[in-house]
C-alpha cells in the first residue's frame, strides 16, 4: 500500500492539496492519504511508533514545530520516509535538501508540478533495489523490505508481517531465505524468516521481533546466537 502524508497547519490548504494528491494517484488502487495538522503531530506518531508513511508532503512554515525541525527529527531518528517540502518561497530550499528531501513545491501548489513530482516518486519507487516484488490476487505488489518484521511460511503460502498489516502470497521459504540473506533476514525456524533490525530480544528457544515472540528451532540456534 502507498501511504502519502500531508502535513500543513492550514486546514483549507491541506484539503486543497489532498484533492490534488487524490487526482494524481487515482490510478493506484492501493493508496491512502493521511492528514497531519502540525509537525508535532508527525513527531508524536513517530514516538508512538504509529507513523507509517511512504511520502510526506511537508509544509515548511508552521508555528511551534516547523517543517525543517520536523524533517530534522525524522532524519535523526532514521525514519524511512521520502519528503517533498511545500513552501511559500525558495528561501529554505537548500535547507530542505540538508534533510535529504526528495523535492520541493512552491505555494500555491500547481497541479502539474505536483503530478510530475508524484509521478517521479512512483518511478523511483518502482526502481527500488531493497524491495520484494510479489503477486497478490493477480496484482503486482512492491514490498519495502525495511518495513517487514518477518515472514511466516505454511507449505507454499507466505505471510508478510509489517507494521499494522499482513499480506499473503505464494512462494517457497527456502528460496525466499536465499534471496533475502543480503538484506538482513535470518531464519530462526522452519516457518519463520525474520528481519534482524527488528529483533528486540531472545532466549535459547524464542526470539522477540517487534512485539511478536517467535520460536527458535534447534537447527537455527547457533546462527541466531551469532548475530545477537
Amino acid at each position: 500500500m502507498l501511504r502519502i502524508g500531508i502535513c500543513d497547519d492550514d486546514r483549507e490548504y491541506r484539503e486543497k492539496i489532498h484533492d490534488l494528491v487524490i487526482h494524481s494517484i487515482f490510478s493506484y488502487d492501493d493508496a491512502q492519504v493521511v492528514h497531519y495538522m502540525s509537525g508535532k503531530q508527525v513527531v508524536d506518531d513517530i514516538e508512538k511508533e504509529e507513523f507509517d508513511i511512504d511520502l510526506l508532503l511537508l509544509d515548511i512554515n508552521m508555528p511551534e514545530y516547523d517543517g525543517l525541525n520536523t524533517a530534522k527529527y525524522i532524519r535523526e531518528n532514521n525514519v524511512d520516509v521520502d519528503i517533498i517540502f511545500i513552501t511559500v518561497s525558495a528561501e529554505h530550499i537548500f535547507d530542505g535538501y540538508t534533510y535529504k528531501a526528495f523535492s520541493y513545491i512552491l505555494k500555491p501548489v500547481d497541479k502539474k508540478r505536483l503530478d510530475d513530482e508524484i509521478g517521479r516518486y512512483m518511478t523511483e519507487r518502482s526502481k527500488c533495489t531493497n524491495c520484494l516484488h510479489i503477486s497478490v490476487n493477480g496484482k503486482k505488489e512492491q514490498i519495502l523490505l525495511d518495513k517487514v518484521y518477518y515472514f511466516e511460511g505454511e507449505k507454499r503460502k507466505i505471510k508478510i508481517y509489517q507494521k499494522g498489516e499482513s499480506i499473503s502470497f505464494y512462494a517457497k521459504m527456502n528460496e525466499l531465505e536465499e534471496m533475502l540473506k543480503q538484506y538482513g533476514f535470518v531464519r530462526c525456524h522452519q516457518s519463520y524468516l525474520v528481519n534482524k533490525k527488528y529483533i528486540t530480544g531472545s532466549s535459547r528457544t524464542e526470539i522477540k521481533v517487534g512485539e511478536s515472540v517467535l520460536p527458535i528451532s534447534r537447527r537455527y540456534q547457533e546462527e541466531i546466537k551469532k548475530i545477537l
